[in-house]
C-alpha cells in the first residue's frame, strides 16, 4: 500500500493506492486550514481510512506548495500558504517507518501533466509540432506554481522553481495601469502570483471596476459579499457574459498567464511543451483559447521560436495526486530494491 497526497493551501487531497490498481482504495479531500499542522490532518485521514484494514503503508509522497529543503529523510518544507512545516522524518515515523518523499507541489502536478493522455489535453498552439525535450509547467491555484522538467534522453527529471513570485511585467498600457493599481493595493512588490491565482480574479475584477473598463452586474457587490468563493462567482459571470468587468478580468488573466508561460519558455526552451495545468484553467478555457497564445507569443524577435512550442492545457484537478502517486511508487520500488 502507498500513500499519496496533494497538499494545497485550501484543500489537501490524500489517497491510498495499491501498485498496479488504477483506482484508489481510499481517498479523502480535507480542508487544510481546519488543521493546526500537517500531523493533525494526516492523523485524521488515517483514522478515516482505518489503515489497519488496508494493510501496511510501504511508502508515501506528498506535493506541497513551498520550497523543499534537504533530501530524503532530511527533507523539510515550510508551506507557502499555510502555517505548517512538514518533515519527511516525522511523517515517516507516523507511518511506521515508511520512506517519505516531499516535493514542491508543481513537481507532482507536472509529473501528472506529463503522464496525461494527449486526448485529455487541449493544445492552444495548433501550428506547433509535439516533440521530445525539456518541459515547463505553470499552474494557477491558491498560489502560482511553476516547475521545469529536464529531459535526460530517457525521461524527465524535475527541477523545482518559485518563479511565480517573480516581478509582474506589464506588456501594454492597460497592464501598466494594473501594475500601478496593484502596487497601491499590496504596498509595493507585485508578483505574478498576485494576479495568476484564485484571489487574482478578485484583484483583476476590482481593477476593472476601479478603471471603469466596463459595467458590473446588477447587485454585484451584494452577491460578492454573500458568496463563499467570490473568485468562482467572477469566473461564472464571465463565462455567462453577465458582467463586463468579470469578462475583462478573465481576459486579463488569460493573456497574462500566456505572457508568463512565454517567460518561462524563454528561460527553459521546453521543446517538450509548456503545460498550463490544474483546476482553474478548466474554468476559464474559453478565455484561454482567445487570449493566452497572444500573450505567449508577444516576445518580439522570439515570437517565431515560441510559435514552434506546444502550449498544452491540462484541466485536471487530480494531477498533483497522480504525480505524488508516481513518486510514492518509485520510493516503494527503491525501498524494496535496497532490501
Amino acid at each position: 500500500m502507498i500513500l499519496a497526497g496533494d497538499i494545497g493551501g485550501t484543500h489537501s487531497r490524500l489517497a491510498l493506492f495499491v501498485a498496479g490498481e488504477p483506482v484508489a482504495r481510499f481517498e479523502q479531500t480535507l480542508p487544510s486550514r481546519d488543521y493546526t499542522d500537517f500531523s493533525a490532518l494526516l492523523s485524521c485521514f488515517l483514522d478515516l481510512a482505518g489503515r489497519h484494514d488496508h494493510g501496511r503503508i510501504e511508502a508515501a509522497a506528498f506535493g506541497i506548495a513551498g520550497p523543499v529543503q534537504g533530501e530524503g529523510a532530511d527533507a523539510r518544507v515550510q508551506a507557502t500558504n499555510l502555517p505548517w512545516t512538514l518533515s519527511a522524518a516525522a511523517i515517516g515515523k507516523a507511518l511506521g517507518g515508511a520512506p517519505v518523499r516531499l516535493v514542491n507541489d508543481l513537481i507532482a502536478v507536472g509529473l501528472g501533466a506529463l503522464a496525461s493522455p494527449v486526448d485529455r489535453r487541449v493544445n492552444l498552439n495548433p501550428e506547433a509540432t509535439p516533440a521530445e525535450g525539456h518541459a515547463a509547467v505553470i499552474a494557477p491555484g491558491t498560489g502560482l506554481g511553476e516547475a521545469l522538467f529536464f529531459h535526460d534522453g530517457q525521461g524527465h527529471q524535475p527541477m523545482p522553481s518559485e518563479g511565480g513570485h517573480c516581478d509582474f511585467g506589464p506588456n501594454d498600457e492597460r497592464e501598466t495601469a494594473l501594475l500601478a493599481y496593484l502596487r497601491g493595493r499590496f504596498g509595493g512588490h507585485v508578483s505574478y502570483e498576485r494576479i495568476l491565482s484564485g484571489d487574482g480574479f478578485s484583484s483583476l475584477y476590482a481593477f476593472a471596476r476601479h478603471a471603469e473598463l466596463g459595467r458590473p452586474a446588477p447587485g454585484a457587490d451584494g452577491q460578492l459579499s454573500a458568496a463563499s468563493d467570490p473568485n468562482a462567482l467572477i469566473t461564472q459571470w464571465a463565462n455567462r457574459g453577465e458582467d463586463d468587468c468579470a469578462v475583462i478580468a478573465c481576459r486579463l488573466f488569460a493573456r497574462i498567464l500566456g505572457a508568463e508561460a512565454g517567460n518561462l519558455a524563454l528561460k527553459a526552451l521546453p521543446t517538450g511543451g509548456v503545460f498550463l495545468a490544474g483546476g482553474i484553467v478548466g474554468h476559464i478555457l474559453p478565455f484561454l483559447r482567445e487570449q493566452t497564445l497572444e500573450g505567449f507569443l508577444d516576445k518580439g524577435r522570439f515570437a517565431t521560436m515560441l510559435g514552434r512550442l506546444t502550449l498544452w492545457v491540462v484541466a485536471d484537478g487530480g494531477l498533483g495526486l497522480a504525480g505524488a502517486r508516481q513518486l510514492a511508487e518509485r520510493e516503494m520500488d527503491s525501498s524494496r530494491g535496497e532490501r
